[in-house]
Formats: structure tokens, sequence, C-alpha cells
């Protein structure tokens, strides 16, 4: 079976985490997943990794892909 973009099982299959994880969790008992720019895939990563992720652009990328700014994050208090 083929899944590709716009089949309503293509999201649910990209947020599936990856058969590797519990592996790598046993490995790294502190990780998260992130959804990597350009494929959306979901991945296991340390917490160092996390926060490159986060602070070298590519979590921003990923929000630009799906149609998230920054604008809608800003919370007002």
């Amino acid at each position: 079976m083929l899944l590709l973009p716009g089949d309503p099982e293509f999201n649910r299959v990209l947020a599936t985490p990856p058969p590797n994880w519990r592996h790598f969790a046993q490995s790294t008992p502190d990780f998260a997943f992130v959804a990597r720019a350009g494929s959306g895939i979901l991945e296991p990563v340390s917490i160092a990794d996390l926060e490159d992720y986060l602070e070298g652009g590519e979590y921003d990328d990923r929000l630009e892909e799906i149609g998230e700014g920054e604008d809608e994050l800003d919370f007002d208090f």
C-alpha cells in the first residue's frame, strides 16, 4: 500500500512514532520526538538535539511548512 499526501491516512502514519523509538528510549531516557522539516516524519532525539532543533531554526521551518507562524503562538496577557 502506498500512502501519498492528501490521503486521509497519510498524516496519521507520519504522526506514528518510529519503530525504533523504544530502543532509543532505553538508551536515552531523556528524549523527545521532533517532526523533521521537509518530511514531517517523527524522530526520537536527545534533549541536546532537541535544543538544537528548537534554537537552530528547524522548528521554525517546520512551523512554516504546516502553516503555523510565530504570530499565532504569541499570547497576550
